[in-house]
């Protein structure tokens, strides 16, 4: 049986919140977390892998990479195929 992997670092929501004082998206008022790197397509869920999000982008990004979401804006379909 292999070993699990190690728990990530705990992170402070509103620290994140607060260091980006807005959308990191659209600059528009900042409400939620989002993964840059989706956990869907790999990343982890680490403070260096998240930036605040208002509910919109984080929901029109939903699983996409930034690059396919910021090429395509959420349009599908899109290069990353989400």
């Amino acid at each position: 049986m292999a070993p699990r992997p190690p728990r990530p670092e705990p992170y402070d929501r509103a620290e994140i919140l607060a260091r980006w004082a807005g959308c990191a998206y659209c600059d528009g008022p900042a409400e939620e977390l989002d993964h840059v790197l989706p956990i869907a397509r790999g990343g982890r869920d680490v403070a260096a892998n998240l930036v605040a999000a208002c509910r919109e982008c984080n929901a029109l990004k939903y699983t996409h990479t930034l690059a396919c979401w910021a090429t395509h804006g959420g349009e599908i379909p899109c290069a990353c195929g989400t």
